[in-house]
């Protein structure tokens, strides 16, 4: 498939990320080892970046690292570091995206950025939204998860640092009344929010 024709095709998809299945479904290559060629050749002309090891992105309609952190493992949604990064509560930038998955936690490189997973019950797995094209977990969920790491042991957060002017505070203890873990209680008890 000729480039010209090839961006025409991947664009109409209305994707921006693309598996090595995806490729070779849009692309209506019938065998997968040459839907792999057909990749290589992409890649080498400019048509699309790899970013992963089976994963893709066009090259000239590059995706958000959020919007790529939700399609390279899932289920997931950006939350802790990153989510309160993106609100203006924390004014530390992250290295890399964080997110939460109901899944194994997971960390991998893809596309020169560090894309980390941490695993989440699926009964706290909620209080996202769609923002432009990614997940991310309200202001509020970011810092509930973020205290809910501290609390176990994961993470570490200093709540007297950040700017909790735009966070709705009841709905944070809403958010928290409804966690049922032992630790997390006494660590929102002790930090009187």
């Amino acid at each position: 498939m000729k480039q010209v024709k090839a961006l025409q095709t991947l664009q109409a998809s209305g994707k921006r990320v693309f598996s090595s299945a995806d490729l070779q479904k849009i692309l209506q290559v019938a065998d997968s080892n040459y839907s792999h060629v057909q990749a290589t050749r992409l890649v080498k002309e400019g048509v699309i970046e790899r970013v992963r090891r089976g994963w893709y992105v066009l090259t000239s309609n590059r995706p958000s690292d959020f919007e790529l952190a939700n399609v390279l493992y899932g289920p997931s949604y950006v939350s802790l570091d990153s989510a309160l990064n993106f609100y203006g509560i924390l004014i530390q930038s992250p290295q890399g995206v964080i997110s939460v998955t109901t899944s194994l936690a997971r960390r991998f490189e893809a596309g020169g950025k560090t894309f980390s997973y941490v695993h989440l019950d699926q009964k706290y797995y909620s209080d996202y939204e769609k923002s432009r094209d990614f997940l991310i977990a309200s202001p509020e969920k970011a810092l509930i998860d973020a205290m809910f790491f501290v609390a176990l042991g994961r993470g570490s957060l200093s709540v007297e640092e950040l700017n909790l002017q735009s966070v709705d505070k009841d709905k944070v203890r809403q958010m928290a009344s409804k966690i049922t873990n032992k630790a997390f209680k006494n660590y929102f008890a002790s930090i009187k929010f």
